[in-house]
């Protein structure tokens, strides 16, 4: 097999830019399409979000049991569960996005359910394995950090495109129109589906993952109990869930504040222009940042630093939109670090789960870190629609907002990103054990404790008659 290589993290930025073409856009406009264009009170909107995205987190956990105890094929034991389920994962995408508000309101709420909860299955039946193929692509905690921050570019270089485009083509004079938002779905679902079938292509798995002896089951309930342990993974867990919801929150009600509070929905493609500048500078930055001061210091500093401006911002309000993108852009910055360092702290808290008990479980750790990110979906989802319900939104299509209702959704806006971010730095610093020289020391154990393995089968290969 040829060596770990710049294809490997090119196909591993399309994976993610593939995953973000349909979850993301879903993420930024579904629960837009739902309150603007179906009409649905924002309280429901809410409550079907929040039962369907913990199904869905619960989901998790069992994909990545079945993909553990499942063994690997010639293509791979992750790359075959991403070709297959990309396909009906892209259908269902295009069709959350139908314009059924002529239906009677009890079956619109049927319609959104169904193609919610199916949708969100076959994404999980392919983010699981993508997320996991990065701990068996290498072992080397360069290339990791490597993967990481390609990564993290697939999903800037959509939120780059999808912030510029989609506000000027979804709407016309501020107001959404329901067709363009069915196409612009279509094309990024093609689009996604594309990018992971050039993944399955680029990506190789380098790791070998030792297969289960005949006959022996995973004991899921042993391995939780073992991952309950995993001090790495906890605080990685939380810290996500905690920032999650913050960012998802503060992403859910971005639409609003610019339509409603700067009064121009359209500007928000400015935004989106910058943010290929904030992006380059934070894929130069983040490696020599993380290298230097580590993963875990520059998260915490990074995203205090921002937390700090936003809780300024709540108490001294600004109306100029071109100034907010631009302090904004660089709150960003100082958060990226955890936006862009977390999977490879998934990878060091597989790693960590592997020193303490032998054992590597990489599907269903990651699918373990990848409930509390559903879990965090599900509240945050949910959540932008509770506030824009307690605040008073009106709904009615054309509706201008009071004054009062949009200076809510400013506090609330900046109020929930300080929260958000404060917090889960806390948890970050209290929580997660790895830093830089512990990472460092961790790596060299499993190296050494590795080499002493493989000499220990060598030596009964040569004992054998």
């Amino acid at each position: 097999m040829r060596p770990f290589s710049m294809r490997d993290k090119l196909g591993y930025t399309l994976g993610d830019l593939g995953c973000c073409c349909t979850e993301q856009f879903r993420a930024m406009y579904l629960s837009v399409f739902y309150t603007l264009i179906l009409q649905v009170n924002p309280f429901h909107i809410g409550i079907l979000m929040l039962i369907t995205k913990i199904w869905d987190a619960v989901n998790d956990p069992i994909i990545g049991a079945i993909v553990d105890s499942r063994e690997a094929t010639k293509g791979g034991k992750f790359i075959p569960w991403i070709r297959a389920f990309s396909f009906p994962m892209a259908v269902l995408c295009i069709l959350g996005f139908v314009n059924v508000s002529n239906l009677a309101y009890g079956l619109r709420l049927a319609y959104m359910f169904v193609t919610y909860v199916l949708y969100e299955a076959l994404y999980t039946c392919v983010n699981v394995p993508f997320g996991t193929l990065s701990s068996v692509m290498t072992d080397d905690v360069r290339h990791r950090t490597a993967l990481s921050r390609y990564r993290s570019l697939g999903g800037t270089i959509f939120m780059t495109v999808i912030v510029m485009v989609g506000p000027l083509v979804l709407y016309v004079d501020n107001k959404p129109v329901a067709g363009r938002f069915l196409m612009l779905a279509s094309v990024f679902a093609l689009i996604g589906l594309l990018c992971l079938q050039i993944t399955c292509v680029w990506c190789k798995e380098r790791v070998a993952v030792p297969e289960r002896p005949k006959g022996e089951k995973l004991n899921y309930l042993h391995v939780i109990k073992e991952i309950a342990k995993n001090k790495a993974l906890l605080g990685v867990m939380f810290f996500s869930l905690v920032g999650m919801i913050g960012a998802s929150v503060v992403n859910g009600l971005n639409t609003y504040l610019f339509k409603d509070y700067f009064g121009n929905v359209k500007i928000m493609a400015v935004s989106g222009g910058l943010s290929v500048l904030y992006s380059l500078i934070t894929f130069a930055i983040t490696q020599p940042l993380a290298d230097k001061l580590g993963k875990k210091e520059w998260c915490c500093w990074g995203a205090g630093f921002a937390a700090a401006v936003f809780a300024l911002l709540f108490f001294f309000p600004i109306h100029n939109p071109v100034l907010f993108i631009v302090i904004n852009g660089v709150c960003y910055l100082g958060a990226s670090g955890m936006q862009v360092l977390i999977w490879a702290m998934v990878n060091d808290s597989i790693d960590y789960h592997e020193l303490q008990t032998g054992e590597r479980n990489e599907g269903i750790v990651y699918s373990t870190y990848s409930f509390f990110r559903k879990l965090a979906s599900a509240v945050s989802g949910s959540l932008s629609s509770f506030v824009l319900g307690f605040i008073g939104y009106n709904v009615a299509e054309g509706a201008m907002q009071t004054a009062e209702v949009s200076n809510a959704i400013w506090k609330s806006y900046t109020g929930i990103y300080v929260l958000g971010y404060g917090v889960a730095v806390a948890i970050l610093f209290f929580v997660y054990p790895l830093t830089k020289a512990k990472t460092t020391e961790m790596l060299e154990q499993l190296k050494a404790r590795r080499a002493e393995k493989a000499s220990a089968v060598e030596t009964d290969g040569e004992q054998c008659p």
